[in-house]
């Protein structure tokens, strides 16, 4: 249809899961939330499986049943069920420190969940999510604090957090 064909007019990202699923956000339909797509059974022919619609979704990171998004527009990351591609639920959502949610990442034991927002002088956040009834922020840290440095993306490689900043001069 050309509704269909509209989503993939304009996106923002995709996120590749182990389960062989696709996840396209910031889409041109819906709210430009997660649309999950199944690439493993044929690459040239995915088949949408659901929607999680209900936030617009700058970045995400999926792990087994679990989504976890920076709902940029709304000022924190969501956490939903999306056992379920046909009814995802939200399960919680929490609040980042600048509120512009980016990025998200999960950590390898998965107890930690590592944000930025994408604005001039904020933080790369840290959360202990190990109960997501009871989400706790850990720790806050901040490029070059004054300068203008803005933290882009962030993710877990092995013992270590790689974030990508950005720097916004008047210099031409």
């Amino acid at each position: 249809s050309s509704a269909a064909s509209d989503v993939y007019k304009r996106q923002h990202n995709i996120f590749m899961d182990e389960n062989g699923h696709a996840y396209i956000t910031g889409a041109n339909s819906g709210v430009g939330g997660a649309i999950i797509l199944d690439v493993a059974t044929d690459q040239l022919n995915p088949v949408e499986l659901g929607r999680y619609d209900e936030f617009y979704f700058h970045d995400i990171f999926v792990r087994g049943d679990t989504l976890w998004g920076g709902a940029i527009n709304d000022g924190f990351f969501a956490v939903g069920d999306i056992s379920d591609p046909m009814n995802c639920t939200t399960i919680a959502t929490q609040l980042t420190p600048t509120t512009f949610s980016h990025n998200v990442w999960l950590s390898d034991d998965g107890n930690t969940l590592y944000t930025t927002d994408e604005v001039s002088d904020a933080y790369v956040a840290s959360y202990d999510v190990s109960n997501i009834a009871n989400i706790v922020e850990l720790d806050r840290v901040q490029s070059s604090p004054g300068q203008d440095v803005v933290p882009h993306n962030t993710f877990v490689v092995g013992d270590y957090l790689v974030t990508s900043c950005l720097l916004y001069t008047s210099d031409a």
